[in-house]
């Protein structure tokens, strides 16, 4: 079965993405890869790639180190590779503190949250949309696992799609490490 979408649980580093990614990558030979964590850059050129692989800076959200190898693998494999999020997630320096000090969020910081996570997953689905009209190719997708919980907004509007994520024993997207061995698997859209 041709899959149109082949989206890819990241778990922000409690396993080793990157080797999912290369496996898949690899195997599905894509035009484009789209990745949140390359927020708004798009390196579709040799001379972006080669200026961020000299800077060696995405944002204050995003570090170069989490993207390095994905970078140099679309690079090598002739990828484009696109962000598909706002620059540093669309969050002010006040909730860029909090969140990477892990710091606990009032309720203001919780709702402005919630309004930064809805309109990020709306820019996810257009930019996904947008390129899906650009290739014949399945589009690779790497999103953070919570991205593709059961009632997101990508798993309601897309179609023809497979998710390939750890899952928990109830195959259910598992958002953070549980206490048994993490396993991917695939959750299918059931409609054409």
């Amino acid at each position: 079965m041709n899959f149109s979408f082949i989206l890819i649980g990241s778990t922000h580093s409690f396993v080793d993405d990157f080797l999912k990614q290369e496996e898949i990558i690899k195997s599905v030979k894509p035009e484009f890869v789209l990745s949140e964590e390359l927020e708004n850059l798009k390196l579709d050129t040799e001379d972006k790639v080669k200026e961020i692989l000299e800077k060696k800076f995405i944002s204050d959200m995003t570090s170069f180190d989490e993207v390095e190898k994905l970078i140099k693998l679309c690079f090598e494999k002739k990828i484009k590779l696109i962000g598909i999020d706002f620059h540093n997630f669309g969050f002010d320096e006040n909730l860029q503190r909090k969140i990477k000090n892990q710091k606990e969020l009032i309720k203001e910081d919780e709702e402005r949250l919630n309004k930064i996570v809805e309109e990020r997953e709306k820019l996810h689905l257009s930019k996904i949309l947008e390129y899906k009209s650009k290739t014949k190719r399945p589009l690779v997708i790497i999103l953070g696992c919570w991205h593709l919980r059961e009632n997101s907004l990508l798993r309601k509007k897309l179609k023809n799609y497979k998710i390939i994520a750890p899952l928990d024993e109830n195959g259910g997207v598992l958002f953070e490490p549980n206490n048994s061995e993490i396993k991917y698997g695939e959750i299918i859209s059931n409609e054409e």
